[in-house]
């Protein structure tokens, strides 16, 4: 009774008369303005400062108007997240206890300044017990210092040992989960740069996974390890080692599973996603499927993680010849509201898709946003950036006009293509690639002659195949439609077009 009682003290006599929240429920009107602003922003009417300023004041965001309405709206926003419903967010235990570990330790702090000593023990007592439960470290090594200073000023020499071994090993665990965040955050900055492999970001990444495997096996902390699994995950999508990708993403889901008071939905779905990619590169669809349809499971739709798995299951489609599969998973992500919102790069790399759609499905598509002369006439913002969806954009360019017959156009185009291999690939770094560059210059060279094409690209054609997608370590270019199907599609086209001719038996 005596924590409860030096509490509702607190509370009574410091609690504010009048707490400042966000109340949806009022009405519009010049004296809701914060209520117009956050709604215009919540909705999406307003994309600017600019625009706002202007709708709601008739001036410019500089307005001083402007500004004190902003900072009231902020302090509004602050004052309700202390009030928002965490348990419909937060659905799983371990979430669960990260908020109320740190809502708690803020508060015991809290009673602390207001002179509620014994209120405030009383929580970090309770918080420090759930924070070693879940493995909050941060959170365990606050509330020890805040129990081992308390004891001391009692001179209770045990206790504050005791606190004093806690903290000591928390901070041992702080530093050494800091030192692998560190080592991961490492690899991502390489792998968020650019998609494109580099052998000096395999070693440093080699370098870091391996640091993280041993901090783990030193420190045994959940966080450490699975910051062991993630750093592993990074460097084998960087190496395009798929095997021992998916054979780490198995060993985490096993490691996962036998923590389930750890569970996280994300970090399920991250998995899944993973293994589809996986699936994507050994070229397995069935299982591919599976893992796509698991990874939706954990992703709400139009959220950027449903938008990564949408683009990668497209993909899976495309590479295993589920065409109309492909269709259906395009026109579902691009019909999506929140498709507008997507960067400019995240929306080029649909629009790409798009053309390859149209290319195999010409007129067929619900969506009839696709221009072809303006695709034709305009390499999109992926020339700025030489790896990646460039070359897919210029294979691209050389179907359609493959298919029109312009071979001024195509021979620009190829020759484009020529000269982006040799500048930025050899045979060594993405061979897949540059076979193929090699065998589209045939087309131009033998003027669509399917039978002299075949002859002059088939050992390219043999090299290609050779060099199956999961074994090209070294790969810089997207293949939306793997090169040995669209050479196959090139040439059906071509040979109906121009049928060799038949040579009539002589008696």
């Amino acid at each position: 009774m005596k924590v409860f009682k030096e509490m509702a003290a607190i509370v009574t006599n410091q609690h504010l008369q009048k707490i400042d929240l966000i109340d949806e429920s009022q009405s519009n009107g010049k004296e809701n303005l914060y209520l117009q602003l956050f709604k215009g922003i919540s909705e999406g009417r307003y994309s600017s400062d600019e625009e706002a300023a202007m709708d709601i004041y008739q001036t410019s965001a500089k307005d001083k108007k402007y500004q004190m309405l902003k900072s009231r709206l902020k302090d509004r926003l602050v004052n309700t997240l202390f009030f928002i419903n965490h348990k419909k967010i937060q659905d799983s235990k371990y979430q669960q206890a990260v908020y109320q570990c740190n809502r708690n330790y803020f508060c015991a702090k809290l009673l602390i300044t207001y002179g509620a000593r014994t209120s405030a023990i009383n929580l970090a007592k309770s918080t420090l017990a759930l924070a070693q439960k879940f493995d909050l470290n941060e959170i365990t090594l606050l509330c020890a210092r805040m129990l081992r200073y308390h004891y001391s000023l009692l001179g209770s020499k045990n206790e504050c040992n005791r606190y004093n071994r806690i903290a000591a090993e928390a901070i041992k665990k702080v530093r050494a989960e800091s030192r692998a965040e560190f080592l991961y955050e490492t690899i991502v900055s390489f792998y968020a740069r650019t998609k494109a492999f580099r052998p000096e970001m395999a070693e440093t990444a080699k370098e870091c996974f391996n640091q993280c495997k041993e901090l783990s096996k030193e420190y045994k902390s959940f966080h450490l390890t699975l910051l062991y699994y993630r750093s592993g995950m990074l460097y084998y999508q960087i190496i395009r080692n798929y095997r021992l990708l998916l054979n780490l993403c198995n060993n985490a889901q096993t490691f996962l599973r036998r923590h389930p008071d750890f569970y996280v939905a994300s970090r399920e779905g991250e998995i899944a996603l993973l293994k589809m990619v996986c699936f994507l590169y050994l070229r397995d669809y069935e299982n591919g499927k599976i893992n796509a349809e698991e990874a939706q499971r954990y992703y709400a739709k139009g959220s950027n993680n449903w938008f990564v798995l949408m683009e990668n299951y497209f993909l899976l489609t495309m590479h295993t010849g589920k065409y109309e599969n492909a269709i259906r998973v395009f026109e579902e992500v691009i019909h999506h509201p929140r498709f507008q919102y997507l960067s400019a790069e995240k929306q080029e790399g649909w629009r790409i898709f798009d053309a390859y759609l149209n290319y195999l499905f010409p007129g067929q598509l619900k969506s009839k946003e696709f221009k072809l002369m303006k695709f034709l006439n305009e390499v999109p913002i992926f020339s700025k950036d030489k790896a990646g969806f460039y070359p897919a954009v210029l294979i691209a360019q050389v179907l359609f006009l493959i298919d029109r017959g312009e071979e001024d156009h195509l021979e620009k185009i190829i020759e484009s293509l020529r000269i982006y291999s040799s500048r930025h690939l050899n045979g060594k770094k993405a061979p897949r690639t540059t076979l193929f560059i090699k065998m589209l210059r045939q087309l131009v060279n033998y003027h669509y002659d399917a039978q002299k094409i075949k002859s002059k690209t088939r050992l390219h054609l043999e090299k290609l195949k050779a060099h199956d997608i999961t074994s090209a370590i070294e790969v810089d270019a997207v293949e939306i439609i793997p090169f040995e199907s669209i050479w196959d599609i090139i040439m059906s086209r071509i040979e109906a077009k121009n049928p060799p001719p038949r040579f009539q038996k002589i008696n």
